[in-house]
């Protein structure tokens, strides 16, 4: 059972990866940056050769629901894409993508929420 569940960390590891760099544009370092890994730590998740502790897991979320909540909030990827490249007020002028490769998910989490909620509109 323990190597069962070892095995779906590490796939929904490499799923999570992938994602970020199709859908947020994230390379693999920038990916490491986000999750507060080195790079090579990153292509040992994606190739299944360790999995994930548990903060880099929930790191891993993170950038999940950052994803669907640009999904839910933005009409396509090209309006999110924007966002992501944009000054945001909220965010004291940084451009989202920047606050996500220093790792500070939370934040743009927050932010999303916001606009999904229409606490920003």
């Amino acid at each position: 059972m323990v190597a069962a569940t070892k095995q779906y960390e590490m796939k929904a590891a490499e799923k999570a990866i992938l994602m970020a760099n199709k859908n947020l544009g994230l390379n693999f370092s920038e990916v490491a940056s986000a999750l507060g890994v080195d790079p090579r730590t990153v292509y040992r998740y994606k190739s299944h050769e360790n999995a994930p502790t548990p903060d880099v897991r929930d790191k891993l979320g993170k950038l999940r629901e950052i994803s669907q909540l640009l999904d839910e909030v933005f009409a396509d990827q090209d309006a999110w894409m924007s966002w992501l490249y944009t000054e945001v007020p909220a965010l004291r002028g940084q451009i989202p993508i920047d606050v996500i490769r220093k790792g500070e998910l939370d934040e743009v989490i927050s932010i999303l929420a916001g606009l999904y909620s229409g606490a920003f509109a």
